[in-house]
């Protein structure tokens, strides 16, 4: 609400301000106009706006005042990070304000000069140019000043830095920030220069040292809303990673790099060797997609570089020429091209298989619910099935081998109270125990279980299990087993495991326990409804 409530004010005094100028015809305010408030505009119409100002700053013929517009106009195009634009009217602001007697905009405009010709890489010029500011602004103690010479410092320190003069550069950076000390300035002053010393300390080899200090000052610059210096401090941390043979780290921030170039359309010189690492870094990994990304990346890059740094890239070691980054990109390409063809058929085979599977699926489904479906029936026709099956079982059939007939009725007797109290139930359950529990030997055991019930004994026992559970879940809708999970049910039953029981379900009823359940639910919820 407040910043509303600013906003609107602001508005409200911009507006009186230019209906006051134009009122008084006062082509000096009606140039300032323009030019002090273009920063309050919408960024598509700063151009436009400082512009408006240039035909009453002429009309003045003040040359400060048309100086003081081309200032701003060029500190406009500086923000744009459009360095050639903004130092060409740094120049011009200079031609008009060099021949008044304003020495502080003279040395001003010097240092913004001093400031785009480092972004060039005229980084002697840029030099000269902030001594000469840093001579005039230390010989005045008032806080105008002394922020001039503080900026002069950190601007030279830059420049030594890029001349290789970097112990030099950290001198000047120490005794600028004493000063910001010495005068209280904001913490941000103190942010950039530790910043600055962070990047002097990879190239001194202390890596370490260097990434703590970048990485601990970046977050202001993000506040500060400078993405270029972010941008370039990440590179000097991915830089220092990789030099520590940490490669991994180092491509996260070399993809940061990147992402402020997709983003913001901002890259300078000084970060191209990133695209070169995260290509070779991708090479390596025969990742050709991410290879191909990057190299296109530094493509569009060097179309940059080449237009807003044309003096400075021809210094630059560049490990890919852009000739040989188009001739990699397409090969790459093709070989892309290529792999995408082979992948189009593998698909399309991979597709077929899917239809077919689904095909053979479905079919399987809709008999495994048919055998499911006449299971149920068969257990609903069926009257007390152990039981029959007892009855019958006293039937003694003749027998093929020379056991005695009443050793086989004790036998066949016992099996029928083991069927009846459902002793099949218990996990341990084994022929050994069952014979040891009968009276018996497991050969007499297991012979009559093979001449009566046409089984050996774990198909026996299986079989019982199944034949159980079936009856139990078709003729008794309030069953435990619904409630139970498939591992559960496995464990009522006595088997070791889920996959155990579901094997033994399918080979004693051709389907898979699920599908018999899941028909038996369905056939419920159809007569409920």
């Amino acid at each position: 609400m407040d910043a509303e409530k600013d906003s609107l004010r602001l508005h409200t005094y911009l507006k009186e301000y230019k209906q006051r100028a134009f009122r008084e015809k006062n082509d000096e305010r009606i140039s300032a106009y323009y030019k002090n408030f273009v920063f309050q505009q919408k960024a598509e119409e700063r151009l436009v706006f400082i512009d408006s100002a240039l035909p009453y700053a002429f009309k003045t013929k003040d040359k400060a005042v048309i100086g003081d517009v081309y200032l701003t106009k060029g500190t406009l195009f500086y923000s744009m990070k459009d360095f050639q634009k903004a130092l060409d009217n740094y120049l011009k602001a200079n031609g008009y304000i060099s021949q008044t007697d304003d020495v502080y905009n003279k040395k001003r405009i010097k240092y913004k000069i001093g400031i785009v010709k480092n972004y060039l890489g005229y980084y002697a010029d840029a030099a000269s140019l902030f001594q000469e500011c840093i001579d005039y602004y230390s010989q005045d103690e008032t806080y105008n000043m002394q922020r001039g010479y503080v900026s002069s410092l950190e601007g030279l320190a830059w420049s030594y830095t890029k001349m290789n003069r970097v112990k030099k550069s950290n001198q000047v950076l120490q005794t600028a920030l004493r000063s910001v000390e010495k005068n209280n300035f904001s913490k941000l002053d103190e942010h950039y220069l530790v910043f600055k010393q962070g990047i002097n300390d990879y190239f001194l080899k202390n890596y370490s040292e260097g990434i703590r200090k970048i990485e601990q000052k970046i977050p202001f610059l993000y506040e500060n809303e400078d993405f270029a210096w972010a941008t370039v401090g990440n590179f000097y941390i991915g830089q220092s990673y990789w030099d520590m043979n940490e490669k991994e780290k180092a491509i996260s921030y070399f993809e940061k790099v990147n992402q402020v170039f997709e983003t913001k359309k901002y890259t300078h010189p000084d970060v191209r060797k990133s695209y070169e690492l995260l290509i070779s870094h991708y090479k390596s990994k025969n990742d050709k997609n991410k290879q191909l990304y990057y190299i296109e990346q530094l493509v569009k890059a060097d179309s940059i570089y080449s237009q807003n740094h044309k003096h400075l890239i021809h210094k630059i070691h560049k490990e890919y020429e852009t000739k040989d980054l188009l001739q990699v990109k397409k090969e790459l390409e093709r070989s892309l091209f290529v792999e995408k063809y082979k992948t189009g058929i593998i698909s399309g085979v991979a597709f077929l298989i899917l239809i077919v599977s689904l095909v053979v699926y479905f079919q399987q489904n809709k008999k495994a619910k048919k055998v499911a479906q006449e299971l149920i029936r068969k257990i609903e026709s069926m009257q007390k099935q152990i039981v029959a099956s007892s009855e019958e079982l006293k039937i003694i059939p003749k027998t093929t081998n020379s056991i005695n007939d009443e050793i086989v009725l004790k036998i066949l007797e016992k099996l029928t109270g083991f069927e009846q109290k459902q002793k099949f139930l218990k996990p341990d359950v084994t022929l050994e125990k069952v014979a040891k529990e009968f009276g018996t030997n497991t050969t007499y055991l297991s012979s009559v279980i093979n001449s009566h019930k046409n089984q050996k004994f774990n198909d026996y026992v299986n079989s019982l299990r199944i034949n159980y559970l079936t009856k139990e879940m078709v003729t008794n809708s309030a069953s435990d087993f619904f409630k139970y999970s498939m591992d559960g049910i496995a464990k009522h039953l006595g088997f070791k495991n889920e996959d155990t029981f579901s094997r033994v379900f399918y080979k004693h009823t051709g389907i898979k326990p699920s599908v018999f359940i899941k028909e038996l639910l369905d056939k419920r919820y159809l007569m409920s409804a």
